[in-house]
């Protein structure tokens, strides 16, 4: 590979070009583990603006953003549905579309058993099961501290789900029109805010001081409506602070990619790039007219942009108090930048037809190395590696939301495809040399399991080994220097089947708890399965 020049910063944000080609829209079912989306996939199911349009995966979430997980955000995949919360003694707000000026109404929550509702059809609440389940485990095994169901019956389409998030002992999700919080001790909702309209946008991390703000959509147009109000969440307590509506831009996307840096929060998409004040709603600076558009912003300590450019793509770092640009870099010509799998250090993940790569690049912006992944299949998922990006979201705009990736300041973490997808799923975890590109080692799973990297804790890597349908899934540690996973926390064999059954869930894991949560809710096949779909499955002392 040649080098790509690096260049000198000139300015600030924005400038009239369009995005690159859109990535595959998620329009269709995956694998539970799709391999890396490339840029010239499918496109996604109604109407997201021009043909000229961001690479539609997401990236990874770097370190950072307060004590935030590493979730998913996505767009809702059009659905009209009437959303009551089953809460167990928490806060319930609304947003009226009325006359109250849209003002939060607090009250008691509707109760019910324990999460979201019932666990099944035979009446056995999501506490009950919980408790069976944590009756059945084996010496050894982790403590099943709380599981929750969906409780809603919803309409025959599907909706991705935005978060996890976590503030303190509070751990949020958003769907549809309602954001909600749950005790990470037991489950039980400590509020519930709903909006008045469809959530269209979210940050992968919240701000450092707990808050997030999420973007709803807006008036109506001729293609739809337009993703443009935002609303300020405090994670902590579930009440909502300040609210803006930015003006359609009729010749872009609607959806736009939001990031947290700090207390700040980015609004971004071609030609409208908005950098508030989490705290107040302050305007802080905006996109102005230069040789470059920054399309997406990456949550995390760095405010790191994505942007196109006349001469093609760049990786770009501001500074999020004033708006000013730090360093650009320059990528190779013919590449798109698609998603970033790390922000300290900074990994970028590229793409040109079936080929992907990854570079690596210093604080300052300078080139380190670049990692070749080999090739891809975007329809078929003919590649080396592994990485799930955005969940089965149909459409998302950011960038940092990606699984199966980790790094620290020596070397990137990634998971290779399963051997043979028919007879078994055991895979390896591959460390390269982010000074050199090149690999250090390769780590077995165990057999007839999938492993992948999480993050770093300690000084070793943290790893996820996913349920089978007999056995409970794992969180283990890899030495810097490979070898066997050393277990760590060990899911009861008895919830094996009700793990293993949510697809492609987001795996979290702190202070020896672990958390399961599903990426994805309406997709059952009938009423009673809906609202018995498991949403959320908790574990540890």
């Amino acid at each position: 590979m040649t080098q790509p020049a690096g260049q000198q910063p000139q300015g600030s944000f924005g400038a009239p070009y369009d995005p690159p080609p859109g990535a595959p829209g998620h329009g269709y079912r995956p694998p539970p583990y799709a391999s890396h989306p490339g840029p010239y996939g499918p496109s996604a199911q109604g109407s997201y603006g021009p043909p000229s349009q961001p690479p539609g995966g997401t990236g990874p979430a770097g370190p950072g953003g307060g004590g935030r997980f590493r979730g998913r955000t996505g767009a809702i995949v059009g659905a009209v549905l009437a959303l009551v919360l089953v809460a167990g003694g928490g806060v319930w707000f609304a947003l009226s579309g009325d006359d109250d000026g849209g003002k939060p109404a607090a009250g008691p929550a509707p109760t019910a058993g324990q999460g979201d509702g019932k666990s099944d059809g035979e009446g056995e609440s999501d506490a009950e099961l919980a408790a069976r389940l944590d009756g059945l485990r084996e010496p050894g095994e982790a403590k099943v501290r709380w599981v929750q169901s969906l409780g809603v019956d919803l309409p025959a389409r599907a909706m991705g789900v935005y978060g996890p998030w976590r503030a303190g002992d509070i751990v949020a999700k958003a769907f549809y029109r309602t954001v909600s919080g749950y005790s990470m001790a037991d489950g039980a909702v400590r509020w519930s805010l709903r909006l008045p309209q469809d959530i269209c946008g979210a940050p992968t991390q919240p701000t450092t001081d707990g808050r997030i703000v999420v973007v709803t959509e807006g008036e109506e147009t001729d293609t739809g409506a337009d993703c443009s109000v935002m609303q300020m969440i405090d994670l902590r307590t579930g009440k909502t602070g300040w609210t803006k509506s930015l003006p359609n831009n009729p010749d872009t996307q609607r959806r736009p990619a939001m990031a947290a840096n700090g207390a700040t929060v980015t609004f971004a998409r071609p030609g409208q790039v908005h950098t508030y004040r989490a705290e107040d709603g302050q305007e802080l600076f905006a996109a102005q007219p230069r040789d470059c558009q920054s399309y997406s912003f990456v949550s995390g300590p760095r405010m790191v942009a994505l942007a196109n450019c006349a001469e093609g793509h760049e990786v770009q770092e501001f500074d999020p108090a004033s708006g000013k640009l730090k360093w650009r870099y320059a990528v190779e010509q013919g590449w798109s930048v698609e998603q970033v799998y790390s922000v300290s250090p900074l990994v970028v993940a590229m793409g040109k037809g079936d080929a992907w790569r990854l570079i690596a690049l210093r604080d300052d912006g300078t080139y380190r190395s670049a990692i070749d992944l080999g090739t891809r299949d975007v329809d078929l998922g003919f590649a080396g590696y592994e990485v799930r990006c955005g969940g089965y979201l149909v459409v998302s705009r950011n960038r940092d939301d990606c699984e199966g990736v980790a790094a620290d300041d020596d070397t990137f973490y990634i998971s290779t495809k399963r051997k043979h997808v028919e007879f078994d799923v055991d895979n390896r975890i591959v460390a390269f040399d982010l000074d050199t590109g090149r690999q250090k080692w390769a780590a077995d799973a165990p057999l007839g399991r999938r492993m992948e990297p999480m993050r770093l804790d300690g000084g070793k890597l943290l790893v996820h080994v996913a349920a089978t349908t007999s056995r409970g899934g794992e969180i283990a540690t890899l030495a810097p220097t490979g070898g066997e996973p050393r277990t760590l926390l060990t899911h009861p064999a008895a919830t094996a089947a009700v793990e293993a059954g949510m697809t492609a869930a987001e795996v979290d894991y702190e202070d020896g708890r672990s958390l399961l949560t599903l990426p994805l809710v309406g997709t059952a096949e009938d009423d009673e399965a809906e609202m018995s779909t498991k949403t959320m499955l908790a574990f540890g002392e």
